[in-house]
């Protein structure tokens, strides 16, 4: 037996004074705890791609930031904000945070060895869809997920 998403819109939201790395681990687990009753995988996989949108929201930009490596605090503080917005049968973050002058993120192609900017790809893979929209003052990228079902324990 699975148990029926409840119809009703759950929106919650979470401010962050983009101060200090760690910040990205606030945000993952506040999206945890709103996603505590979802099926595993689908939480797991809003928790990565939270954790790397919330990334680029404190360290790209028109200016790349840098963090002071014994501590996590950031050269630049960036607040940003991560939305929760779960519905019947989809699950959709939005993360906002300062705007560019460029008008949309870019999927870097990536090279086997590098390390870094595989966020995005990660983020087009991994989700049902996704999207940005903002202008030099703020920008939100958002993804969606499917709901899983959850089976009913007990």
């Amino acid at each position: 037996m699975f148990l029926q998403h409840d119809s009703q819109p759950n929106v919650t939201t979470v401010y962050l004074p983009g101060l200090r790395l760690a910040e990205v681990g606030v945000a993952r687990d506040c999206v945890s705890g709103v996603l505590s009753g979802e099926a595993p995988g689908t939480r797991d996989t809003a928790l990565l791609l939270t954790s790397e949108l919330a990334t680029n929201a404190l360290i790209h930009g028109d200016t790349r930031n840098t963090a002071e490596p014994k501590t996590g605090r950031l050269a630049e503080a960036r607040p940003f904000a991560v939305t929760v917005d779960i519905v019947t049968k989809e699950i959709s973050i939005l993360v906002t945070g300062a705007g560019a002058k460029r008008a949309t993120p870019v999927i870097r192609r990536q090279r086997e060895w590098n390390e870094a900017g595989r966020g995005l790809a990660w983020v087009e893979a991994l989700s049902t869809a996704w999207g940005t929209y903002g202008d030099r003052v703020s920008r939100t990228v958002w993804f969606t997920l499917t709901r899983a079902p959850v089976p009913v324990t007990g």
